[in-house]
Order: structure tokens, then C-alpha cells, then sequence
């Protein structure tokens, strides 16, 4: 389960895993991989971009809309790093994975994930998840190619928006059914299946770390105009939202931190049938073609949050 532990959780509590995804009916050699650690997978994909090609997602989730399949999960080693520290050795690793220079033979989600498991516990990953890789360059030296760029690549990493090309609904109201829930995740829960918690009887953050980050993909772009959520008690209700439209390459430190497209404090709850409400109406100029949506909820210092229920409502 998410493991999201304390900003200061010592080095070496945590093990660096690397989830590995096979072709469903494909080549036995062909593997797509990311790195999963305090909580998050860490992976790369290309695109037509000039922004990073890592994202975070749901551990173990294949890359929506793809024919991957979860093959494995293999113990790397234990972080070396803090988790404030493996953060920031992320954040440096997004400047250097842009999702333009996406390469399927030079510079793909295996390469990433090798390199980010060097910078966390300073272990690579086994040689044979990228052997696809190492094949194909052995035959461009053998005729004297180069590592190129074929177009715009389709990101392998999982719960992208995937809206592009699709007929949009009519719905009005709930858009609970528009979340494309395979591809969502929840960082920083106890739960054993965070997602499926928070459809469910909700989710509870790790003691004394009272945040929570919702990562709800679309299947196809929304027009949000109201966020609904419900908490057990005053005690573990959430103090605070940082609501973040069409930003999936998200993680804890940038949601603490960075510039939210709309921020809630001291948020108002009230008596509901079940514990509290909180009803906040959302900015609909900025919410009106929404393929991702980020919630950041924390609490106060050295609690815990919990959220019972997310609902959005507008139209899809």
C-alpha cells in the first residue's frame, strides 16, 4: 500500500520498488516499467511537449488505453534519501526527462527508471526490463544509425487524460462517472488500495502527515462547477485545498508548494447526514476544460486528515 511517511522519514525506511508491465500477447522482451516509492510511481513518456515526460500515478496501474499488462513488482533497494530529498531528486530528474526527447531505443520508461533508481538507492534496475532496448541499438550500430525522434510519441505513462478524439457527453451533475478511476491514485494514504478506498468508505492519511493528493484523470474534458467532499469529524477534516487543473506530472512536494489554480483555507465545514460537508464552488473559467484534476488536502501539524467522499459536479 502507500507508504507517503513523514517529510522527515529517515533514509532507508522506505524500499525503492520498480513495477514492471509486459505486452498482453506481445514479445516476452518488451517491458514498460516505473519506480514506486513514498507512495507514488514515477514514470516517463513522450509527447509533443515542451514539458517533463515523468509523471506520477497509481502504483501498478498499465498505461490507460494500452495493451500493458502488471507483470512484477522487484525490491530494489532501501531509499537512501529523505523523502523531502527523493523529491527533489525527482524534480531534478523531471528537467532532465523532457517528454519531447522521448526515444524508444535510447531514452525510454526503462531508461528513466534506471536512472531514477541510481539517484534514490543508487542500484539500477535488471538488465533484461530494457533488453528491447539494448537489441535495438546493437542493430542501428551494426548500420550505422542514430537514436531519432519519429514524430510526436505516445506517452507510455499511465492515467494521461486520453480526452483527444473522443465525443463529448452530455452529462449534467455527477461527474463521479467521468473519472477515469484506473488511472486515478491517492498519495500519501494508508489504505491498502487508496482509490478504491475513496469510492468506497474513504481514505485516511499516514499519522503525523495530515496530506492527502487526489490524482483524478478524465476520460474526456469537463466542465467542473462544484467540489463536494465529506469528512469522519472536525478532528481529521481538512483545513485547506490547493485544486489543480490539467497538471498530471503533480507530486507532494509540488502541491505543498507550488502555484494551485485555485486555493481554499480555513475551509468551511458543516453538519451532514454522515459527519461534515464542505461545499466549494470552483472557478468555472478555470475548470471548464478539465482532463486532470489534482486536490491537495492537509490538516493540521502532526494529525491526520481523512476524506469519506469526493463529489464533482458540472458538466461533462
Amino acid at each position: 500500500g502507500a507508504s507517503g511517511g513523514p517529510p522527515g522519514a529517515p533514509a532507508g525506511s522506505e524500499m525503492v520498488k520498480l513495477n514492471v508491465y509486459s505486452l498482453s500477447g506481445g514479445q516476452p522482451f518488451a517491458y514498460h516499467s516505473g519506480v514506486e516509492v513514498f507512495g507514488g510511481e514515477y514514470v516517463f513518456g513522450g509527447g509533443n511537449t515542451s514539458f517533463s515526460g515523468v509523471t506520477v500515478q497509481r502504483p501498478k496501474v498499465p498505461p490507460a488505453g494500452s495493451d500493458w499488462t502488471f507483470y512484477q513488482t522487484i525490491d530494489i533497494a532501501p531509499c537512501r534519501l529523505s523523502r523531502d530529498d527523493a523529491m527533489r531528486a525527482i524534480q531534478e530528474l523531471r528537467a532532465e526527462f523532457p517528454a519531447s526527447g522521448y526515444d524508444l531505443m535510447a531514452r525510454n520508461c526503462n531508461h528513466f527508471s534506471e536512472a531514477l533508481c541510481q539517484r534514490l538507492c543508487s542500484c539500477g534496475i535488471p538488465s533484461w526490463v530494457n533488453r528491447l532496448a539494448g537489441i535495438g541499438n546493437a542493430l542501428r550500430s551494426a548500420v550505422g544509425g542514430a537514436p531519432t525522434s519519429t514524430g510526436p510519441a505516445r506517452a507510455e505513462g499511465a492515467g494521461g487524460p486520453a480526452a483527444a478524439g473522443l465525443v463529448a457527453r452530455t452529462t449534467d451533475g455527477d461527474l463521479t462517472s467521468e473519472v477515469d478511476w484506473k488511472a486515478a491514485g491517492v498519495l500519501n494514504a494508508v489504505e491498502d488500495d487508496p482509490t478504491e478506498a475513496l469510492r468506497n468508505s474513504g481514505v485516511t492519511s499516514e499519522a503525523g502527515s495530515p496530506e492527502l493528493l487526489l490524482l483524478l484523470p478524465f476520460i474526456a474534458p469537463v466542465k467542473m462547477q462544484k467540489l463536494v467532499l465529506e469528512a469522519p469529524d472536525k478532528a481529521q477534516a481538512p483545513t485547506s485545498l490547493r485544486l489543480f487543473a490539467n497538471n498530471p506530472n503533480l507530486d507532494m512536494d509540488d502541491a505543498m508548494t507550488g502555484a494551485a489554480t485555485q486555493e481554499f483555507q480555513d475551509v468551511s465545514w458543516t453538519s451532514g447526514a454522515d459527519g461534515l460537508v464542505a461545499t466549494l464552488d470552483v472557478n468555472f473559467l478555470k475548470f471548464q476544460k478539465l482532463s486532470f484534476l489534482a486536490i491537495y488536502a492537509s490538516g493540521e501539524d502532526d494529525g491526520t486528515i481523512s476524506i469519506r467522499k469526493v463529489s464533482l459536479s458540472g458538466r461533462a
